[in-house]
């Protein structure tokens, strides 16, 4: 049987380091170590519910474009997870006969919450005792793989794994297969957003064509991403309907933010991360409905607390790429300063700081790069009013388009 680190050892590894003692100890119990033979490969994609660890031998790292990377065990690149920071196209393949540690992820965004909350009883913050028993709950579901996550249309995944490097006749042959969206695409090209003078387009080619690989590609994902937001039972489409409109608005502008620094982003996936965004919200919100209702306080306690954890599950278990998937996540760190290159999780906090301080019609206050150091790796100067509002004003002409679309 193979070697597993004790609790301990643990401990001194990325972001394992973050757990106390007792919590390494509920960690360490759940740890699974595995024996891999030369040339053994592993898939970020599929290792999206654990953390892997490299206890033994000689692994490369790999991506699509061709950057690759040596993690010898024992190394220091080794004290955190192989696929930290990587996309889910990601490859690992042993150099040597070894061993690997496998850690629920789950179980350590659970873990990590609780120590998180306890050092927030330390520190006197009040929370219900309702709000933390749905908290609770909620976290406690995740970790049993009990709570009911939503669905990705299998269009959406077929979209979401495209790039511009496919042609047009690739994305023809995918929304030909399905009527309706074809349908809408060519209602699109023909409503007031995107029409040309004296052009009725019937052909969902013709619409292709005409509106380009982008356009398109966009506006199918939206129109298919919309879907799990759009659920039968009245009282939860009526809270998740405000959420879809909202993250709509954000993908928008986060993407205009994208296009607009002089960062390499890729906008398309900017836009993708602002869509799927609050995505977590979405369990949250069934599952508190099914448990009789949840009061507006307790609703609201459980978004904001797990909201983003469950959103990353969700868009892991999509197979989403990592610098889509922990978006929902580290939108809190918005104002948290730390090195390391622009990203996108960097655009949609911004995106959503800037939504969240302009609701109700209010004029927006700058983004002072002291506190929002995401504006400094993005290369923008957004620390005057005039400057946000100005960035906001762009973006209205994009958002109505998208949204005469989709509507």
């Amino acid at each position: 049987m193979n070697d597993i680190p004790s609790p301990d050892q643990l401990g001194a590894w990325k972001p394992l380091n973050e757990l106390g003692r007792e919590r390494l100890e509920r960690l360490h119990a759940k740890a699974t170590a595995e024996w891999l033979k030369r040339g053994a490969r592993l898939d970020a994609a599929k290792e999206t519910r654990h953390l892997v660890y490299l206890l033994k031998g000689c692994v490369s790292v790999s991506e699509p474009d061709g950057e690759s990377s040596f993690v010898e065990a024992g190394a220091t690149a080794s004290t955190q997870p192989l696929f930290d920071g990587r996309s889910r196209r990601a490859i690992a393949r042993l150099e040597s006969e070894g061993d690997v540690l496998r850690l629920p992820r789950s179980l350590f965004d659970l873990l990590l919450e609780e120590q998180r909350q306890s050092a927030y009883q330390v520190q006197e913050t009040y929370v219900g005792d309702s709000s933390m028993r749905l908290v609770q709950r909620l976290l406690t579901e995740l970790h049993s793989n009990r709570l009911e996550l939503p669905v990705m249309p299998k269009i959406a995944q077929r979209l979401a794994a495209m790039d511009e490097g496919d042609d047009l006749d690739e994305l023809y042959r995918i929304l030909r297969v399905e009527p309706s969206m074809a349908g809408r695409i060519i209602q699109a090209c023909n409503s007031p957003a995107y029409r040309r003078p004296g052009q009725n387009v019937t052909l969902l080619s013709d619409a292709i064509s005409l509106l380009g690989f982008v356009t398109v590609r966009q506006l199918a994902l939206a129109m298919t991403l919309s879907a799990p937001f759009k659920v039968k039972e009245p009282e939860a489409r009526r809270l998740l309907a405000p959420v879809w409109r909202d993250s709509v608005r954000v993908s928008v502008i986060a993407a205009l933010i994208a296009r607009e620094s002089p960062a390499s982003l890729n906008r398309e996936r900017v836009l993708l991360a602002g869509l799927m965004h609050q995505v977590g919200h979405i369990p949250i919100i069934l599952y508190s409905l099914e448990e009789g209702g949840a009061d507006s306080v307790e609703l609201r306690d459980a978004l904001d607390q797990v909201g983003g954890m469950i959103g990353r599950e969700v868009l892991a278990f999509w197979g989403f790429e990592e610098g889509i998937a922990v978006v929902p996540e580290r939108l809190q760190e918005v104002t948290r300063p730390h090195e390391g290159q622009p990203s996108i999780t960097d655009a949609v906090s911004l995106a959503r700081s800037l939504c969240d301080r302009t609701r109700n019609g209010q004029q927006p206050d700058g983004l002072p790069a002291d506190l929002y150091p995401g504006t400094v790796r993005l290369g923008l100067d957004l620390a005057d009013p005039q400057s946000c509002a100005s960035l906001l004003q762009r973006s209205r002409s994009e958002l109505r388009d998208l949204q005469e679309a989709l509507n």
